[in-house]
Order: structure tokens, then C-alpha cells, then sequence
């Protein structure tokens, strides 16, 4: 996500140095790299001021991300101003690593969804679910052939959890999830996720920064 958004900054910062073309055709190009570098600043004063609002966190660090995009570009513009053929290969180098970066996580990308209690699980699968119930100290993850459980355990009753990415990183399945409190009535909070095919490492991350381990083996 974060990476995504970094992307996103550097393609804003080389249009808002287009735009100056468009806009203000006569100017210095110095004045158009400061005004890449004005506004880079003005978001990253913004999303910092975002970030210390706990309603609007997320979107802070995500813009404030977005902002160092942006001034990456104005840093780059400013640093070979005087060559044209460096403003060039600026451009092009930004370009082609927006370009590779956004395949390469295309290409990791893992199909995934979430199970609902209604679908049909395997008799290994369902019998773990039963027991996450009947044993509401079991946190952490369980990986199956197709399938991965998360439990929050009994000291996050009352949360809910939500899949934000799965990604692939060589021999890893990376599970991103987002964890809240909802009031569920779970004793122990678990979602299943249906993969394409579980790797034989597996990564849970929250967003409040925890790794989830796998679940102890309970008889």
C-alpha cells in the first residue's frame, strides 16, 4: 500500500511539472521545480497534521508518502536543472520504474477471498474451526492447502479483522489485515481465507504493526 502510494507521488510530481508548461509557459524552469518542491511541502505539512489525528491516520501516512514522491521528483529536477539531457533521463528513469515496480506487484498478486460460515469447509478444516471456539486462548494463524486462519484470541474479543492485500514474495504468502473493534459476540475472533495456493511460509501483518505467529498445535 504504502509503496503504492510512493508511485503515485513521483507520477503526480512529474505532472505537476508538465502542468507548468501548460500553465506558465515563460517562467524559469527553476520556478518550475520550486513549485513542485512548494507543493511537495505543503502536502507533506498537510498529511503530517493528517497523521496526528487518529480518525484520519491511515490517510496521513498514505498522502505523507505520497508527498516524499513528490519531492523525490523536485530533489531529482533541481539536482540536474541545468542538463537537458538529464531532465530527460529523469523522466525516463521515473517512468520506467513506475513501470516495472507496477508489474512486478501485478505479478504478485494472489487471488484471495474471504470464506463465509456457510461455505463447505474440509472435515480438517472445520474441525479447527470448532476448536478456535471451544478454545479461545488459540491466537494466530493456521495455514491449510487453500486455506488460512487468523484468531485473535480471547483477549481481542469483540474485534473484527479485514484482508487489505495478500502478495506473494518468493516462497511467502504476505497477508496484510486490518484488525478493529466492532462489539462481534466471537469468543474468539477468526476470519478464513480462500488462496489460489498457501506458500510454504506464511507472513499476517496489522496495520498497528503486528506479526501475527502461527497457532500452536492444540490436541
Amino acid at each position: 500500500m504504502f509503496f503504492i502510494m510512493f508511485l503515485f507521488g513521483l507520477v503526480v510530481g512529474l505532472a505537476l511539472y508538465l502542468l507548468t508548461y501548460v500553465f506558465a509557459k515563460k517562467i524559469e524552469n527553476r520556478r518550475r521545480v520550486l513549485t513542485v518542491t512548494i507543493i511537495g511541502l505543503l502536502s507533506l505539512l498537510g498529511s503530517i497534521f493528517a497523521a496526528y489525528r487518529v480518525d484520519t491516520m491511515g490517510y496521513g501516512i498514505a498522502f505523507l508518502i505520497s508527498s516524499l514522491g513528490i519531492l523525490v521528483v523536485g530533489f531529482l529536477l533541481t539536482l540536474f536543472e541545468k542538463s537537458v539531457v538529464w531532465k530527460k533521463s529523469v523522466f525516463t528513469f521515473v517512468i520506467l520504474f513506475v513501470i516495472v515496480s507496477s508489474f512486478r506487484m501485478y505479478m504478485n498478486q494472489v487471488d484471495y477471498w474471504i470464506i463465509k460460515e456457510t461455505k463447505v469447509f474440509s472435515e480438517e478444516e472445520e474441525s479447527y474451526l470448532q476448536l478456535l471456539q471451544k478454545d479461545p486462548t488459540i491466537q494466530g494463524y493456521k495455514a491449510f492447502k487453500q486455506v488460512v486462519v487468523l484468531s485473535l484470541g480471547e483477549e481481542m474479543a469483540g474485534d473484527n479483522i479485514e484482508v487489505l492485500d495478500v502478495e506473494e514474495e518468493g516462497n511467502t504468502t504476505v497477508i496484510k489485515v486490518k484488525t478493529f473493534y466492532n462489539r462481534s459476540d466471537e469468543k474468539n475472533p477468526f476470519i478464513a481465507i480462500g488462496l489460489d495456493r498457501v506458500q510454504s511460509d506464511v507472513v499476517i501483518e496489522d496495520t498497528n504493526g503486528t506479526v501475527f505467529k502461527e497457532a500452536p498445535d492444540v490436541e
